[in-house]
């Protein structure tokens, strides 16, 4: 930051990086967010009914809670009147659910036409065995012996700092994801972040306290052999979701984290409506079904991060990437060599 002198004297005198940082957050700290008001939580007679459902031919909707109402949502909102139980009119339609054994809607007559429910893997409770955690040994040595890619360009200096370092208030549940590949004890516990974007991650989370939120991390810096492994090891039809280890992932460059809001008052987790381990349609964004709750709580995420320079991915409400004046180059430091840094 430049402060330039009175008219005459022609000087310019620079300011020193930590009391240019100490105004920028001051600054940053008293702009309140711009959040919508919180919504009620969705009745719990509805919650069994919120899903896809699909017709013979494909054709698919969701019933999704809004405003206070049980909506259908086909691109665009469409309210359903409670007339009994189970029982709704859409406009002059009757609209028809039917559960499950377990209380879950299970088909929708939508007028004379039928829907069944599109059960999403996750949706009825079961976990789904996440990618990191499929042993697989012989891709495992693969990616430990891989060569990260070549980059050409002018490249920022590396400062990884553990997040806790810099906010304790920010938790840090991870889960020793480099073993659960390889085997051995568990080293994943520390998260870490380059110290500008662990400052502004900071920041959002100061930034949400008066919400009654704090941040929760569940991954953040990962070296590129990481990257590399989940690549080999997923499915043809979650490829999409882990980046392609011949450009990297931000996370390999200690810019990117992915986080989740945790309530101030008992510790618990907000319900943002999507388990950080399912792969699916919900983990867009910008998801319109689920709850109002569960879709106000990623507003909140989203807008106290993008205040503090975070850019969040489309396709997954939880993964966001702090942009800074200078990228910096992929990484491949194990995380058992930063976990013994003191």
């Amino acid at each position: 930051m430049l402060e330039r002198g009175g008219r005459g004297n022609g000087k310019v005198r620079l300011l020193s990086a930590g009391l240019a940082a100490a105004l920028a957050a001051a600054i940053s700290s008293a702009a309140p967010l711009n959040i919508p008001p919180r919504p009620a939580s969705c009745p719990e007679r509805w919650l069994g009914l919120l899903g896809r459902y699909t017709a013979p031919g494909g054709a698919s909707l969701l019933a999704t809670e809004k405003d206070g109402a049980l909506q259908l949502h086909d691109g665009g909102y469409r309210p359903l009147v409670e007339t009994g139980q189970d029982s709704f009119h859409v406009a002059d339609t009757l609209a028809l659910f039917a559960r499950d054994s377990l209380g879950r809607g299970e088909v929708l007559l939508l007028g004379t036409r039928r829907y069944a429910r599109s059960f999403i893997p996750g949706e009825r409770g079961e976990r789904p065995v996440a990618v990191w955690r499929q042993r697989n040994d012989s891709l495992w040595t693969a990616a430990k012996a891989a060569k990260l890619p070549r980059e050409k360009g002018r490249f920022a200096a590396p400062d990884l700092v553990e997040i806790r370092s810099i906010e304790p208030g920010i938790k840090t549940a991870l889960l020793g994801r480099d073993s659960a590949a390889g085997g051995g004890a568990p080293v994943y516990r520390r998260a870490w972040l380059q110290r500008p974007a662990a400052r502004a991650l900071a920041r959002a989370h100061r930034r949400l306290a008066p919400l009654g939120y704090g941040i929760h991390v569940s991954d953040a810096y990962r070296p590129w052999y990481i990257t590399k492994y989940l690549r080999l090891a997923a499915p043809p039809e979650q490829r999409r979701f882990y980046a392609d280890p011949n450009v990297g992932s931000h996370h390999n460059r200690g810019t990117t984290v992915d986080v989740t809001l945790y309530e101030l008052a008992d510790g618990n987790e907000a319900d943002m409506g999507y388990a950080q381990d399912e792969l699916s349609e919900r983990a867009a964004a910008f998801y319109p079904g689920g709850t109002s709750l569960q879709r106000w709580h990623r507003t909140v995420l989203r807008t106290a991060l993008a205040a503090e320079g975070f850019r969040g991915l489309r396709k997954e409400w939880w993964h966001f990437r702090h942009i800074g004046q200078r990228p910096y180059r992929l990484m491949n430091v194990g995380l058992d060599e930063l976990g013994r840094r003191p």
